[in-house]
């Protein structure tokens, strides 16, 4: 357990602006600042962050909170993973007093899984360097790779062996599902277990806290599978992760480029040769996540490092609406034929390759050119490219821009404009499918406890009472709280007439109390408002409020002679227990 005033050091030598900096391009508006929203996507800033009160809070999907609470749905991490990334970041070190054999069982399986990965990590690192990873230590140098890289990556080797993994996390006494569960080891029918990864390079692939969250393989010889990825688990989803991406924070950061290449190798020689701002795809497509995890960093420009052939022409496409989606657009650097990356930057140097970079492909003209390249300018070629062309281009819900890539297509092809725009338009794009969110995307994030009455008058109490101490006194002296109806609300206001600290420290105080995430980004929506309240106006507000609730006892009786007078025995009912819980808060008030 973290003690809570380490929490709040770090949380007071942290300021918000410089961590969403990092990651959101913010323009100063007022006493605030303003920008595109990490969590979903906009075209029109509605994200906004308070220096003063170091609150965020997002008008367009409802995330808000303090800077832990943006860390955590950044960077995907537990509460402690978070609150050690930022103490490192600020230089408190993190101490933690011995946990209690109960505390121990409490820990959660992320957290013993990135365990599991830590010590795997350090087990394959130390195996490369000994005498069973002389083999694969020359072959990584043979590749070029250095001793600098190796240690900065944390590259290791896994020996040719079935149980020396499972030797070494038995050692530390992990559990066999832990391990299990990590990937790392994989259970036979007859209940044994083996390890995953056998004679083969290892690559450990890191989120972007720094933490293992899974591992890649390879064989140094004609062996298959060639590469061995770690499978899906609670920590590792290839779907969003890249490698080498925590390494390529800061480069993409002061570039604002992000390159996006296919390989390890391809991902480690480019760092090697000063170009930091590189990161890989897992074996799988470019994905909305992998664009966002990019984008976060400050990646403005994308670049895509794709082979020439089939396979990249493949990828390029199937990355289309993948940028449309997210607003972004993306270039395509074709490489000389026969190389990919690593070859090329080690053969011609990194000069020649950012060289190459400044002169990339917009990816709608890289694939037109690919099209016509495959099927030539006959009638019939041209027909082809413009069936090649069709889903991309109705993949681009900007009109205005789909418009202007049809007037260059038919350019290239020599046909009429209107002509190809009515081919792309009318023709069925029996290959388009509707985008739906994989399981593993996020839909756009939602407040979970949104209120739905917002004109209540116990929602204008708990803005009031949010952003405004001195009220506090004059509600306390009512009972405002008992009178409150809505659960969520009447903790909220709970929580603030319980407050005694200075006003300015008041939001920190609920962020860090309230125990749902709704009603933390409910109290960052309502504390960034900057509008002043009057006094006499919120106890005008509260007597109203106080008024309407002890009025409702008289209207209960009223409704409950006219169902007896009806003989709605069901009705009555209901409105008798209603009316024994109106009295019981009374009397409560009352005493």
């Amino acid at each position: 357990m973290i003690p809570e005033e380490v929490i709040s050091d770090i949380k007071h030598a942290t300021d918000i602006v410089q961590v969403v900096s990092e990651t959101v391009q913010l323009k100063k508006t007022g006493s605030n600042f303003a920008g595109l929203c990490p969590f979903h996507s906009e075209k029109t800033p509605s994200f906004t962050v308070s220096p003063t009160k170091q609150i965020y809070y997002c008008f367009g999907c409802g995330a808000g909170g303090s800077v832990f609470n943006f860390v955590m749905k950044r960077d995907g991490l537990t509460f402690p993973e978070t609150v050690r990334a930022l103490g490192r970041r600020c230089g408190i070190e993190v101490p933690e007093r011995a946990l209690s054999a109960e505390e121990k069982e409490k820990i959660g399986a992320r957290e013993k899984i990135f365990l599991a990965n830590r010590l795997a990590a350090d087990f394959f690192s130390q195996t490369l360097k000994g005498g069973q990873g002389s083999g694969a230590l020359a072959y990584l140098h043979n590749r070029g790779i250095t001793d600098e890289t190796i240690e900065k990556f944390g590259l290791g080797f896994a020996p040719d062996s079935w149980d020396a993994v499972s030797g070494c996390l038995s050692s530390h006494r992990v559990p066999v599902d832990i391990a299990v569960g990590s990937g790392l080891l994989i259970a036979k029918e007859t209940g044994r277990y083996y390890d995953r990864f056998r004679n083969r390079i290892v690559f450990p692939i890191f989120d972007t806290a720094m933490q293992v969250s899974g591992f890649g393989g390879r064989v140094m010889d004609d062996a298959l599978p060639k590469y061995l990825n770690s499978p899906e688990t609670p920590v590792y989803h290839k779907a969003r992760s890249l490698y080498g991406l925590h390494a390529a924070r800061e480069g993409i950061r002061q570039s604002g480029t992000a390159f996006v290449v296919e390989g390890y190798f391809d991902a480690l020689a480019l760092h090697q040769h000063g170009i930091a701002q590189a990161a890989a795809t897992l074996g799988t497509a470019l994905t909305r996540d992998h664009v966002r995890l990019l984008s976060r960093c400050g990646a403005e420009r994308f670049v895509l490092v794709f082979d020439s052939d089939g396979a990249g022409i493949r990828a390029a496409l199937r990355s289309v609406p993948v940028f449309q989606k997210e607003y972004m657009t993306a270039k395509v650097l074709v490489l000389p034929t026969g190389h990919d990356p690593d070859s090329f930057v080690r053969e011609a140097g990194a000069d020649a390759f950012l060289e190459l970079a400044d002169k990339a492909m917009d990816l709608l003209e890289f694939l037109m050119d690919a099209a016509i390249r495959r099927h030539g300018l006959s009638v019939e070629g041209r027909l082809k490219v413009l069936g090649d062309m069709r889903e991309p281009l109705l993949a681009m819900e900007d009109r205005v821009a789909r418009s202007l890539y049809i007037r260059v297509l038919a350019d290239k092809v020599g046909i009429d404009e209107g002509a190809v725009s009515e081919k792309i338009h009318k023709a069925p794009a029996a290959n388009v499918r509707p985008q739906v969110a994989e399981p593993w995307q996020d839909a756009p994030v939602k407040s979970l406890d949104r209120i739905k009455e917002e004109n209540s008058l116990e929602f204008q109490i708990v803005s009031m009472l949010v952003r405004y101490a001195g009220i506090h006194a004059y509600c306390r002296d009512v009972g405002i709280a008992d009178y409150f109806q809505e659960p969520g609300l009447k903790e909220i206001c709970s929580l603030a007439l319980a407050y005694d600290g200075p006003p300015e420290a008041m939001t920190d105080w609920f962020l860090t109390n309230l125990r749902e995430e709704g009603q933390r980004e409910l109290v960052a929506r309502l504390a960034i408002d900057e509008f002043p309240v009057i006094h006499q106006r919120c106890v005008t507000l509260i007597d109203q409020y106080v008024r309407n609730r002890n009025r409702l006892g008289d209207d209960l009786s009223k409704r409950i002679r006219d169902a007896e007078a009806r003989g709605d025995h069901e009705l009555l009912l209901s409105l008798l227990e209603e009316k024994r819980r109106f009295s019981q808060d009374l009397k409560r008030r009352q005493h």
